[in-house]
């Protein structure tokens, strides 16, 4: 084989990456490092101190990744790509990390359940059937992604609002550095996969839906990050 068929065979079998796919795995890239990072600090963190921390925020915060893992692997089913397959598997892995703090924090709290926590639940669960009422008006099921992604605002953004009310209250110590500053890029970045999503499969409802959910996300974990500043 001479060196010119040599180096097409190589180009064929390794080609290289696009522009467009660069920018999708850097931005997969650091979803996977921050949550590996999140277990490192902020899971260590509440092995001594849950301060500020409430079961209905880390609960809520779950029920919203799964709600976002169902309609990225819808679209990912309705239009595959390497986009879409990163960004179902950044929120797989980000409900694994949820759900090993909600079990860190019910260990360490002997009363885990708090007047905060009935007071998140029932503005949450008011939110939720307020969407799914205008919903059926307009003849939206709550399979439909767009209600799916306004069900996302009330289990997380009324948390994270609550949250924030409640390190105002007790402080946030229990809250790490490392989680607030990679709060704000791991929702930027998973902002970034979506549009980049949407950018391919022309504003698809389930990325969409995505979408609306990791807006209300990052405007609630402002507040949060003010009132952890302040206090």
């Amino acid at each position: 084989m001479n060196s010119d068929n040599t180096n097409d065979y190589v180009t064929k079998v390794q080609p290289g990456l696009t522009r467009k796919q660069f920018v999708g795995d850097a931005l997969f890239l650091v979803q996977i490092i921050t949550a590996v990072g999140f277990i490192g600090t902020q899971a260590r963190l509440m092995l001594s101190t849950t301060e500020g921390i409430s079961l209905t925020w880390l609960s809520f915060w779950g029920i919203f990744l799964l709600i976002n893992l169902s309609l990225s692997y819808k679209a990912h089913r309705l239009q595959p790509s390497r986009v879409t397959y990163q960004t179902m598997v950044t929120y797989a892995a980000w409900t694994i990390v949820v759900v090993f703090c909600i079990g860190i924090y019910i260990w360490q709290n002997v009363t885990f359940w708090t007047p905060l926590d009935t007071w998140t639940t029932g503005l949450a669960i008011t939110g939720i059937i307020a969407t799914l009422i205008i919903g059926y008006r307009n003849r939206l099921t709550i399979v439909d992604p767009i209600v799916r992604g306004y069900l996302g605002v009330f289990f997380k953004g009324v948390p994270q609002l609550t949250l924030a009310y409640n390190i105002i209250l007790v402080g946030g110590s229990g809250i790490s550095t490392f989680a607030i500053v990679t709060g704000h890029i791991n929702i930027c970045t998973r902002l970034g996969q979506v549009i980049m999503s949407l950018r391919e499969a022309s504003w698809d409802r389930n990325r969409r839906g995505c979408a609306i959910g990791e807006i209300a996300n990052e405007g609630s974990w402002i507040v949060a990050t003010v009132a952890w500043l302040i206090v």
